[in-house]
């Protein structure tokens, strides 16, 4: 079993990064994260994980989006200085 770096402390914040980058990345649908066998994952990591840990299509969704709208301004900061 190969040994992989991550965080240290669970946090929602955390969480929902890593389900967002795992849709976005490996080209998942938005649907997985209600999917009861990847929140049952989620859990079997985590036992102590409550329902209000897990984030939902609609967190994911808003999450993706609030990402993508602050690199654009990055982006937009970047091209105007140069």
């Amino acid at each position: 079993m190969e040994k992989v770096k991550g965080p240290h402390e669970f946090t929602r914040e955390g969480v929902l990064h890593a389900v967002a980058q795992l849709i976005t990345c490996d080209d998942q649908s938005l649907a997985v994260a209600d999917k009861v066998m990847f929140r049952n994952c989620l859990v079997a990591m985590r036992p102590k994980t409550t329902i209000k840990d897990l984030p939902s299509t609609y967190d994911i969704t808003m999450y993706i989006h609030n990402q993508f709208v602050e690199r654009l301004q990055e982006l937009k900061k970047e091209i105007l200085v140069s």
